[in-house]
C-alpha cells in the first residue's frame, strides 16, 4: 500500500510575490496540495475509487523559501476515514549553496474519495 509520496520543487521567480524574491503563499500551498494529492491518487491505486478531492486544509507556514531555493516536501497517509484520507506533508528548503535543510512549512489536508464522479468508499485500512 502507497502511504508515502516525496516530491521537490524550485522556488522560480514566477513563483515569487511582490516582496521578491520571497515565495507567494498561494504558490507554494498549491505545490503542497499537489504532493498530498499525488501521495492519495498512488493510495487509491488499492481501491475501486477512481478519484479524490481536496476538501480541507490547515497549515503553518515557519519560514519563507525563496527564489532558487529547493523545496523538498514528504507527504504520508496518517488516518482513513470511511471515504476520505488524511495527509500530511512536511516541507524543507535547501538555500543555494547549502546542502542544510530548514523546516519550512507543515499542511494537513483531508481529501474526499470518488468513483465515477460521486463519493463513494474507499475501502481501506492502514
Amino acid at each position: 500500500m502507497n502511504t508515502v509520496y516525496e516530491n521537490s520543487f524550485i522556488v522560480m521567480p514566477k513563483d515569487c510575490n511582490y516582496m521578491f524574491p520571497m515565495i507567494f503563499g498561494g504558490a507554494f500551498m498549491s505545490q503542497l496540495d499537489m504532493c498530498a494529492a499525488a501521495c492519495v491518487n498512488r493510495l487509491l491505486h488499492d481501491s475501486e475509487c477512481d478519484s479524490a478531492v481536496t476538501y480541507k486544509y490547515e497549515g503553518t507556514f515557519h519560514a519563507a523559501a525563496e527564489s532558487g531555493d529547493i523545496v523538498f516536501m514528504k507527504a504520508t497517509v496518517v488516518e482513513l476515514r470511511r471515504n476520505a484520507v488524511v495527509v500530511t506533508v512536511r516541507a524543507e528548503r535547501e538555500k543555494r549553496g547549502n546542502p542544510a535543510r530548514d523546516h519550512v512549512a507543515d499542511a494537513r489536508f483531508v481529501f474526499c474519495t470518488k468513483k465515477e464522479g460521486k463519493f463513494h468508499p474507499h475501502g481501506l485500512k492502514l
